[in-house]
């Protein structure tokens, strides 16, 4: 399966953490002054969140992998392609819950070198 962010490919063994932990079914309960429960219920158009995790042992990022998302999530606003093997989605950075791009070096060093490794989290949404 392949993983590519505006147009970056990245390690296909990332985690989507929350790949069977949403629904797009939101519900609102109000109870009326007699104690009845009134349900709302729709379904979200968009806003559905794509963390995508290079962990420890999987999915490692390259440094060049790793500077391309830093890059991109540094444009306020911009809408991004994500194709995650057949899927497709707009998306933008979660900036909102920041840091949207939280990636460490495998190996701690003050100047990452080229063949270095990076583990952590890209934070996204989708939009329309």
């Amino acid at each position: 399966m392949a993983i590519i962010l505006a147009g970056i490919t990245l390690n296909p063994n990332m985690v989507w953490v929350e790949r069977y932990a949403y629904s797009q079914v939101i519900q609102e309960v109000q109870v009326t002054l007699d104690g009845s429960p009134v349900v709302y219920t729709r379904t979200w158009q968009a806003g559905m969140p794509i963390t995508l995790v290079a962990l420890e042992d999987q999915g490692w990022l390259t440094k060049a992998m790793a500077d391309a998302v830093q890059t991109s999530a540094q444009s306020p606003g911009a809408i991004y392609t994500l194709e995650l093997g057949a899927e497709t989605f707009s998306v933008i950075f979660r900036h909102h819950e920041a840091p949207a791009v939280s990636l460490r070096p495998l190996l701690l060093r003050a100047v990452p070198l080229a063949e270095d490794y990076f583990a952590g989290e890209i934070k996204l949404m989708t939009v329309a």
